[in-house]
Parts: structure tokens; C-alpha cells; sequence
């Protein structure tokens, strides 16, 4: 008893007047490591909102047996080509464009001959001309249903020398827009978009161990030692 109360005295009035005074806390234990932040949801990568599917019109039912012939023959999805046809002439297999684009598909004749079509005026050689044009771009830009649709607006060409992107046509942003939001209409689905990358979640941090107090050994040094610091580690 006598010695603890000596040491007591000691530390009261022998302890260096420089030292720093002595803090005493509990150092807390740990905590479990907090599960991760859940990762940003891409564009597009939600359900896409439920809707009922808009009607076909009563110039597309009069094309629906036909599309769906050409649609299976490419597999591509009917709606979508209903979609562009709505977009490109409203079913109008008569309609030339300023640029001479011709029939349902508004197909240039150059473009048609690559793939074996030139009576352009005929719904069904109009048809198989621009399924297979659409199925060789989707093929081309690896499946993306935007950068297919740009090319056909603009040119395969076009899409490559912008890197591979949407070309900043005002025309042909407009017309990827136009042609997409009439196929989501057409599936049901309200607000469908290109998917975009997902953000990823940060990895989780543990939390710092809070310095000073009765677990740090730097203070017991400088309390014995008259506040000198501590001499660095030798060197190997």
C-alpha cells in the first residue's frame, strides 16, 4: 500500500513540469466492418415502367402479316420494325424523300442493292431491303439498338468516324429518340433508354482507432522521459 501511494505521489508533483498530462480513456473495441454502399442503378438497367402496349394503327395492321414474315426471316422484333416504318413514312410505300430515300423503309437505292432489293416501291422487296440493312447494323455496332438506328438515319460511316457514338445530328438524335420512344410504346414499356454503366460502390472503410490516452505508448515516453520525443527506430 505504501509503495502504491508513493508511486501515486511521484506522478503528482516529481513528473516533469513539460510532460503532457496524462489523458485517461477507455480505447473502444473495433466495430464490425458496415456493409458496403449499394452500387449506383444504371440508366436503364430498371424494369421499365408498365404500360399497356400501343395499338398498332390501321396502316400497320394492313402490314402486320408481312412484318412479321420479314421480322422472323431477320430475327428481329416485329415492333421494332413497325416502329421505323412509322418513323421513316407512316406506312406509306409511295413516300420519296428529298434525298430520294424510297417506300416504306425509306431505303436509298445504293444502300437496297447490297442487299439484293431494287423494286424499292414494292412493300415486301422494301421490307426485306431495310430488315436486313437493320440486322447487319445491329451485328455491326454490337447490338446497340441506338447506334444501329443512327447508322441507318445517317450512315454506318457516320457512327464510326464519331467513335463509335450517336453523330451530333440534331436530325439523327431526333430520329434514335423518335424511333425508340415509338417501340417502347408499342412493347409496353414507357421511358425505355440505352443502359449506362453501373457507378461502383466504394469499398467500405474501417474506422480509425482514436489516438492518445492510456493506449498510447507515445504518451507514457514523454511522460517519463520529460516530454523529450521518442529516439527513431535503428535503421538494418
Amino acid at each position: 500500500m505504501k509503495l502504491l501511494c508513493s508511486g501515486l505521489l511521484w506522478l503528482l508533483f516529481c513528473a516533469p513540469a513539460s510532460a503532457e498530462a496524462l489523458q485517461w480513456y477507455a480505447v473502444p473495441a473495433d466495430p464490425a466492418p458496415s456493409a458496403p454502399l449499394a452500387a449506383s442503378p444504371a440508366l436503364g438497367n430498371e424494369p421499365a415502367a408498365s404500360a399497356a402496349p400501343k395499338p398498332l394503327s390501321s396502316s400497320a395492321q394492313r402490314y402486320r402479316p408481312l412484318i412479321d414474315d420479314v421480322a422472323r426471316q431477320h430475327a428481329l422484333d416485329p415492333m421494332l420494325i413497325h416502329a421505323v416504318v412509322q418513323v421513316e413514312s407512316a406506312y406509306r410505300p409511295e413516300a420519296v424523300s428529298g434525298k430520294g430515300a424510297v417506300g416504306l423503309m425509306q431505303l436509298m437505292p445504293a444502300t437496297a442493292a447490297r442487299f439484293g432489293q431494287t423494286a424499292l416501291y414494292d412493300p415486301r422487296a422494301n421490307l426485306q431491303a431495310g430488315a436486313a440493312y437493320l440486322d447487319w447494323l445491329m451485328n455491326r455496332f454490337g447490338g446497340r439498338l441506338d447506334l444501329a438506328l443512327a447508322a441507318y438515319n445517317a450512315g454506318e460511316g457516320a457512327v464510326a468516324r464519331y467513335g463509335n457514338a450517336i453523330p451530333p445530328y440534331a436530325e439523327t438524335r431526333d430520329y434514335v429518340r423518335k424511333v425508340m420512344a415509338h417501340y417502347a410504346g408499342l412493347k409496353g414499356e414507357a421511358g425505355a433508354m440505352p443502359a449506362a454503366e453501373a457507378i461502383p460502390a466504394p469499398a467500405p472503410r474501417r474506422p480509425r482507432r482514436a489516438a492518445g490516452g492510456i493506449g498510447d505508448m507515445e504518451q507514457f515516453w514523454r511522460l517519463f522521459t520529460g516530454g523529450s520525443p521518442r529516439p527513431p527506430a535503428a535503421r538494418l
